[in-house]
């Protein structure tokens, strides 16, 4: 008799840890991350601006479709602190136009990584960025003046820090 009593209150309390450690986990496990709802703001606020047809980043991350085949190169990049550059001392003042993620935007990016890169509902998804198009599509603001050189010049390919001055008329 008294085994049993020893076991009834051994198998209370294993039951008893067994469900507060459940309690507590479904309390402190994140949500599912999913491109829709937790990624695609990110990449809308902070790589997009590069990331698009016609600029100067290798691949467009517009969508879940053209994100999604570069998820193992954007892991790197973001755990490493590649992308997005930005090499302003971020120790001394804020910058305007800081690109770079914070640390719970990197955490994000790569737990979506790490879950299979799950797209998530489509109606999660945030209305596409609106960027300026043509010549006035100028990031921070039409400029006062745009120069051009006379005659075009040419980068080799491959070259180091290549320093060129050249003379431009701007008829002031």
């Amino acid at each position: 008799m008294h085994l049993s009593v020893h076991f009834r209150v051994a198998s209370s309390l294993v039951i008893l840890a067994t469900a507060s450690a459940s309690a507590f986990a479904a309390e402190s496990a994140p949500a599912r991350v999913t491109f829709t709802k937790d990624v695609a703001p990110i990449l809308q606020e902070k790589c997009q601006e590069c990331h698009r047809p016609g600029q100067m980043a290798p691949m467009s991350l517009l969508t879940f479709e053209e994100a999604r085949p570069w998820a193992k190169s954007m892991r790197e990049n973001v755990a490493a602190g590649k992308m997005p550059p930005y090499f302003a001392d971020q120790s001394s003042l804020k910058m305007k136009h800081d690109q770079s993620l914070s640390q719970a935007q990197k955490d994000t990016i790569l737990a979506w990584i790490d879950a299979g890169t799950p797209k998530g509902d489509p109606k999660d998804m945030p209305a596409p960025r609106e960027f300026p198009a043509g010549e006035d599509g100028w990031r921070l603001g039409t400029p006062d003046i745009v120069l051009q050189p006379m005659e075009p010049f040419p980068v080799p390919a491959g070259s180091d820090d290549l320093y060129q001055c050249f003379a431009v008329p701007f008829g002031v």
